[in-house]
């Protein structure tokens, strides 16, 4: 059923290639307000799926764009497939903690 749900998240995203900038930007800032929701202790379960489902989807775009092996059919086990693309960025020298400044357009 999560598979299901991240594939239809995916489909609705933005048309085009984003820079890795963006994309990096976009990973910390799902990831902020995913573990926003950790310390509460009654958050509801639609509030906290849509949250996985962000990161996640943040996180496959990302990891497609640098190259790292991943698919929505990959995360069977999300907590599993998370953690081994967050290694595999952090091997590759993304820092997953802080956002990027801004860039002037």
């Amino acid at each position: 059923m999560y598979v299901d749900l991240l594939t239809r998240a995916l489909g609705k995203g933005e048309e085009g290639r984003r820079s890795d900038d963006l994309l990096r930007a976009d990973l910390v800032h799902s990831r902020a307000r995913l573990q926003a929701i950790e310390g509460e202790t009654r958050t509801p379960v639609a509030k906290a799926l849509a949250r996985e489902l962000s990161y996640d989807g943040a996180l496959i775009r990302l990891c497609e764009s640098l190259e790292v092996p991943t698919s929505p059919s990959s995360f069977a086990n999300p907590v599993r497939e998370r953690a081994r693309l967050e290694r595999e960025l952090v091997a590759l020298g993304v820092d997953l903690s802080t956002a990027l400044e801004a860039q002037p357009a």
